[in-house]
């Protein structure tokens, strides 16, 4: 069988040094959505939702860095942004050193996206229900390349298959003849179907049963050892985040709060958001008494976010600078950047 490094035309990355250069790195991304107002004769923008307001984050090749959250901060819009899905309204991204929303050719932007791919967070809705296993994880073949012959599209879509833990008789069946973990796996499959590079995955096991979601967990584990993958790993439980971490990044209504190595924010937190977080993780022993920090009021709105930092109205340790002056990420120890006036640390 030919690999699919022989089918490959264009070579982007050459210049990039996997030993000092982050394989992904997010420079002050932006991404607002405008919100009309309709007349009769007329549309004009009143407001923007600022679902990402000015992220930084780099990944490095080979780890998984976890993205965590209260719903509506912007992890999802980064992710989507980030395997340009969506146009940022200002900032850069860059895959390898290469800004990947500079002007390219179709040929250099297909190789882009070979490297970048995405597992969404509902998996029947990214499936198209009216096409068989086979031609959806067959699909990119199609478009990326062409000029493979159908009998090898077929042969690698089985080996993929059996590589996330389905038959070869699934590749036959709609997405409706599945059950949600098995649907899960067909989105994985899907993603990895072209070989790329970094994974994007948008709580991949938030929908799923506690049981199925070790399984998925399990595979993701195996798929990055054997591919040399570097995922992205999108979730709200803080307890899957700290098994399948290697750093852990804390965003608040579309900023970066805190990023650091998982084990260091679980031992030394420095963000009054993260130490919130943190103080809200169920304990198995009821006997365990922790004390938890009840945040007051709600998530401001993304339309009119705060001043200063957008934390401020719900920090117990809130003074007068925290509502003027927007803190900057800045790294207070080594590989440990935080966003905040007053760290704990």
């Amino acid at each position: 069988m030919v690999t699919l490094e022989e089918y490959e035309t264009v070579d982007l990355f050459s210049n990039w040094d996997q030993k000092t250069q982050p394989i992904i790195t997010i420079d002050n991304l932006k991404k607002w959505f405008p919100v009309s107002q309709q007349s009769i004769l007329f549309s004009r923008v009143v407001a923007n939702i600022k679902a990402v307001d000015g992220v930084n984050l780099f990944l490095n090749k080979g780890e998984t860095l976890g993205l965590v959250g209260e719903s509506g901060c912007g992890k999802s819009t980064t992710a989507r942004v980030a395997v340009k899905l969506e146009e940022p309204t200002e900032g850069s991204v860059y895959f390898k050193g290469i800004d990947i929303f500079q002007p390219m050719s179709r040929e250099e932007e297909l190789a882009v996206k070979r490297q970048l791919q995405m597992v969404f967070q509902d998996p029947y809705s990214s499936l198209n229900p009216r096409r068989m296993v086979l031609d959806l994880i067959k699909e990119p073949f199609d478009i990326h390349y062409p000029d493979m012959l159908y009998e090898e599209k077929e042969s690698r879509v089985l080996e993929i298959l059996a590589k996330v833990g389905l038959e070869d008789y699934h590749a036959l069946r709609y997405p409706h003849e599945f059950s949600g973990g098995q649907r899960q796996r067909l989105g994985i499959a899907r993603s990895l179907a072209i070989h790329p590079e970094v994974i994007l995955l948008d709580e991949p096991v938030s929908a799923l049963d506690v049981s199925v979601q070790a399984q998925i967990l399990n595979l993701l584990h195996d798929l990055q050892k054997e591919f040399n993958l570097t995922f992205m790993f999108i979730a709200h439980d803080l307890s899957v985040i700290k098994h399948v971490s290697d750093r852990v990044a804390v965003m608040y209504l579309g900023k970066i709060m805190e990023m650091c190595p998982t084990g260091e924010l679980f031992r030394k937190t420095a963000h009054p958001y993260s130490v919130s977080l943190l103080s809200a993780i169920p304990r198995p022993d009821p006997r365990i008494k922790m004390d938890r920090i009840i945040l007051e009021g709600d998530v401001p709105s993304p339309i009119n976010p705060p001043s200063g930092c957008p934390f401020h109205p719900r920090c117990y340790k809130a003074q007068e600078i925290c509502s003027k002056v927007t803190p900057q990420l800045e790294e207070l120890q080594p590989n440990h950047y935080v966003s905040c006036h007053f760290p704990e640390i």
